[in-house]
């Protein structure tokens, strides 16, 4: 099969895969998103079953069962009137999103981004239904209620991507998995563990825009403070590879992945990453030449097209790629130009919508990457998953592998937090010997 789109045809640039925001209309609902993963997890989903509706049935059923029917005035405060009812069981989450046959009922466009996104995470693996829930007698009840409407999700409504991120996939996998083993920590904190991902996606994508060559992407460097810590110049890995690194790389996300879609395959069909085109390429022996050529036509007319300085015909598929992706960046550099305002738009949406939880500006030292308290015990928790504890430098390469990088500064200040949490052994003086444990 040709390796890349049979027909490059000079266009606008489009975005359709991989980066979940747009330069405008970028509004989530982190609720919607969570309902939505969660129906995609366990393969189940909801359709047009008002809460109302399911209060009513819960209202009829209990009574019959009761002694006392007037007790389901109790029962209303306790689970509806107070909205209780969704912390009882992850299963409840299913109302935030809700199918219309194979089809999403309602949401946001960013919403549905948000979910493909997970989705493609997620690839063929699923929770085991239903979820090994500790419930009283009265909210069994209401589960079983909600159960005889909950029905089977097949393919779902989104598109397939094969994953940029190979190694983030693993990650999300493993922790979705763990926190199905606790249902109430599920409950409490899916919301935040997709943050938690949404962020290290894209700006784990930024920073392995660059090593399309290099063939599986692996985790970049990325450094975090502690909220608790304060930024200083003298952070050598903070200063050069944290804020002001994923900030420069960001500015790449939309020339590139817009370039990339040119060489998809055809309309419909699975996108794949910049660095797996480049791979089966190069491996496509019978068509490298015909791809080059293509490529180099497609470049000059491009070039032509968006008034950009005039270049050499690339002579190997590298050089070619090379190209590629540096006339797709220098198209939209001139700040006065409409096309540098709509990627400086996506750069701005990308902050204020998916990463403004993680970015805090420290006077002198201007805007650094920050770890909170919550967000540090949840990261903690997934990390250690299903050990009972690990060493201080595992977790922290665990910490890595989820794009969250410390320096030894504040691993030293993560030690003093967790000994205050009391959820460290320390066997001595040396790192080797301190062991975290979960606080789940």
């Amino acid at each position: 099969m040709y390796p890349i789109a049979i027909e490059l045809k000079v266009a606008n640039n489009q975005l359709d895969s991989y980066l979940p925001v747009r330069n405008k209309n970028n509004d989530i609902s982190w609720q919607f998103v969570t309902g939505l993963v969660l129906s995609y997890a366990l393969k189940r989903k909801i359709e047009a079953y008002a809460p109302d509706q399911f209060r009513e049935d819960c209202k009829t059923h209990l009574q019959e069962l009761l002694d006392e029917p007037a007790f389901w005035s109790v029962l209303e405060r306790m689970y509806f009137s107070s909205q209780d009812i969704f912390r009882v069981s992850p299963l409840f989450l299913l109302f935030h999103a809700q199918f219309n046959g194979e089809k999403i009922s309602s949401g946001s466009t960013a919403d549905k981004r948000l979910g493909t996104l997970f989705a493609n995470l997620m690839g063929d693996f699923s929770l085991r239904y239903p979820i090994q829930d500790r419930l009283n007698f009265i909210e069994q009840r209401m589960l079983n209620k909600l159960n005889e409407k909950i029905k089977l999700l097949g393919k779902g409504p989104f598109a397939e991507e094969q994953p940029y991120l190979p190694y983030m996939v693993t990650c999300f996998q493993s922790d979705l998995a763990f926190l199905a083993e606790h249902p109430q920590y599920l409950l409490q904190e899916l919301a935040n563990t997709l943050r938690l991902y949404a962020f290290s996606w894209c700006a784990q994508l930024a920073l392995n825009l660059d090593n399309w060559q290099d063939g599986e992407p692996q985790s970049k460097s990325l450094f975090f403070i502690l909220d608790s810590e304060k930024a200083s110049s003298e952070r050598e890995k903070v200063k050069r590879y944290g804020y002001k690194l994923f900030a420069s790389q960001s500015k790449k996300l939309f020339p590139v992945l817009s370039a990339l879609e040119v060489l998809q395959w055809g309309k419909g069909q699975k996108k794949r990453p910049l660095w797996q085109i480049y791979q089966d390429t190069l491996n496509d022996s019978d068509s490298s030449a015909r791809v080059l050529n293509d490529l180099n036509v497609y470049l000059q007319d491009f070039i032509v097209d968006r008034g950009l300085s005039l270049r050499e015909r690339a002579t190997n598929l590298e050089n070619a790629f090379k190209q590629l992706l540096s006339v797709a960046v220098e198209q939209f550099q001139g700040k006065k130009t409409d096309r540098a305002t709509v990627n400086r738009k996506y750069v701005s949406e990308l902050e204020n919508q998916i990463c403004t939880d993680f970015i805090q500006v420290r006077g002198r030292a201007g805007k650094v990457l920050v770890l909170n308290q919550d967000r540090l015990l949840l990261l903690t928790n997934l990390t250690v998953g299903k050990n009972d504890k690990l060493r201080l430098h595992e977790l922290l390469r665990g910490f890595e592998q989820r794009g969250f990088y410390l320096d030894n500064q504040s691993a030293q200040t993560l030690v003093a937090f967790y000994e205050r949490m009391g959820n460290v052994e320390r066997m001595s003086d040396s790192g080797d010997a301190v062991y975290v444990r979960k606080t789940v």
